[in-house]
């Protein structure tokens, strides 16, 4: 059986997003620690640096931060 080109687009379309459907459904375990709370309001929210703790270099945790997701030192307890 020969596939045509869009048939061979749409098998690697649904391949990707079977792919990136599985690796969402990972236990994501975070790093160590709390993410500094940010009480001011944002007029508007400011494009991510980071997406998930793993991203972040050392203990630096991934946070909202500042009005964008931004990699940040935790906090050690809530206090």
């Amino acid at each position: 059986m020969k596939l045509s080109s869009s048939s061979g687009l749409t098998v690697g379309f649904l391949l990707i997003c079977l792919y990136m459907a599985q690796s969402g459904s990972q236990k994501n375990v975070g790093k160590p620690g709390y993410c500094p709370e940010f009480l001011l309001s944002c007029p508007f929210i400011l494009l991510p640096l980071c997406r998930r703790d793993r991203g972040c270099k050392g203990a630096k945790k991934c946070c909202f931060y500042n009005c964008k997701r931004q990699c940040v030192e935790p906090w050690s307890s809530l206090d």
